[in-house]
C-alpha cells in the first residue's frame, strides 16, 4: 500500500512498546471518529491512517489476544477505507481493503491465528471490496459511479 500516516520515528518507538500503541491506537480511532461524524474528512483521515498502521503493529505483538488484534486492524480498515471514498479516493479505498485482506491472510499462513478466528472478519472485508467493485464501474481505467435504472422492467 502507498499511503503512510506514521513517520518513521512515530513507527518504530511504537514498534518497541506495543502497550503504548495501544492507547495511541484508541485515541486515533476516537479522534478520527469525532471528525468523520463531523464530516471534516481531511482530518479524520489523519487520525485513522494512523490508527490504521498502529493496528498493524498490535497485530504483529502479543499485547492483546489475536482475536481483538484483528477485530482492531479490520475496524481501522474500514473506517480508513470509507475516509477515503468520501474524498473520493476509490483506488486507495481499495488498496486498503486488499492490504488489510492480505495482512491478516499471512497472519493465517504463518499460523499465528485460527482460520476460525478469522473467518468472519476476512468475509466481512472481502465483501466490503465487491460493494465497491459493484458501486464503481471503471472504463479505460477512470472510476466512475454506478447508475441503477429504478422502474424498468422486462415485457
Amino acid at each position: 500500500m502507498k499511503l503512510k500516516f506514521l513517520c518513521s520515528t512515530h513507527h518504530a518507538h511504537l514498534s518497541q512498546d506495543p502497550s503504548r500503541a495501544l492507547i495511541f491506537w484508541q485515541s486515533g480511532f476516537d479522534t478520527a471518529q469525532i471528525f468523520f461524524d463531523e464530516g471534516s474528512w481531511s482530518e479524520a483521515l489523519a487520525h485513522i491512517g494512523c490508527a490504521f498502521e498502529t493496528a498493524e503493529i498490535i497485530l504483529m505483538s502479543d499485547v492483546v489476544d489475536s482475536q481483538n488484534s484483528i477485530e482492531l486492524m479490520t475496524s481501522s480498515a474500514v473506517m480508513l477505507a470509507f475516509t477515503l471514498l468520501k474524498l473520493n479516493r476509490v483506488d486507495d479505498a481499495r488498496d486498503v481493503y486488499w492490504s488489510s485482506i492480505w495482512r491478516l491472510e499471512r497472519e493465517l499462513a504463518h499460523g499465528n491465528v485460527e482460520y476460525a478466528e478469522l473467518q468472519k472478519y476476512l468475509g466481512f472485508l472481502y465483501s466490503c471490496v465487491e460493494n465497491l467493485n459493484a458501486r464503481f464501474l471503471f472504463t479505460d481505467n477512470t472510476p466512475m459511479e454506478a447508475t441503477v435504472q429504478i422502474g424498468s422492467s422486462i415485457h
